[in-house]
């Protein structure tokens, strides 16, 4: 992979990550998982969602999260078309019975992220590096659901270093549980794990999962690593998830 980073900040009002579990009342990931940020990515250069996973396999892209504005969760209540019962959409009218179901929506409110990525074709990158640098893209940018629209921020192309420590280093991104031994709990900050998807295949099945930690208000965690980690050089240390 190359030894350059793309570094972005990606933010809007509201996000919906749908934890795959939740039906009747959707909650909400607290950050997008790595398909649905495949997905953020490809919709800058245009690719389908039928067709962007094959180009953001592990082994081709590498893509980290950070978290800058605190987690913050809000429910929303929604009226939905009861699709089985609504039969004629063109003809629902107030208070039509049973053609519309109420359903709480969990969202994060007020999300704002920063991105890493790197990618082993350099077609790819060197289009999404224009994107960024023009702030402009071929599909509308989103959080998770199509009118959760999103801004975005370049914020530059950074060399980048693998590094290894023996001992516990700060990083600013979410942690895959993975990649570490363990990490120090220091006061004033809020931890919490989450477990979701990591890959993909062209059919959007799941073909993996990970387990992630990270800190609520977007301070750095003080981490055990046992892998390489990367730092930029304008100082982020990070991991890819």
């Amino acid at each position: 992979m190359n030894s350059s980073v793309l570094i972005f900040d990606l933010w809007g009002d509201l996000g919906h990550f749908k934890k795959p579990y939740t039906t009747t009342s959707p909650l909400s990931f607290a950050f997008p998982p790595r398909p649905t940020m495949a997905g953020i990515i490809s919709a800058l250069i245009g690719l389908g969602k039928q067709e962007y996973a094959e180009f953001f396999k592990i082994k081709d892209a590498n893509i980290g999260i950070g978290i800058i504005n605190p987690v913050k969760k809000i429910r929303i209540s929604q009226n939905l078309i009861h699709t089985k019962k609504a039969i004629q959409f063109s003809r629902i009218r107030r208070g039509t019975r049973g053609a519309r179901t109420r359903i709480r929506f969990e969202y994060v409110k007020d999300p704002k992220y920063r991105v890493y990525f790197q990618h082993s074709d350099q077609n790819i990158l060197k289009q999404v590096k224009t994107r960024l640098e023009n702030h402009e893209s071929v599909y509308s940018v989103s959080l998770g659901l199509s009118e959760l629209l999103a801004n975005f921020e370049y914020i530059g192309e950074f060399g980048c270093a693998e590094n290894s420590s023996t001992s516990p280093i700060m990083i600013n991104s979410i942690i895959p549980s993975n990649k570490m031994n363990d990490f120090t709990i220091e006061t004033g900050k809020e931890y919490f794990t989450e477990n979701m998807p990591v890959e993909m295949d062209k059919q959007r099945v799941v073909t993996l999962f990970g387990s992630f930690i990270y800190e609520r208000n977007g301070n750095p965690i003080q981490a055990m690593i046992t892998t390489k980690y990367h730092r930029a050089e304008n100082g982020d240390t990070f991991l890819f998830i």
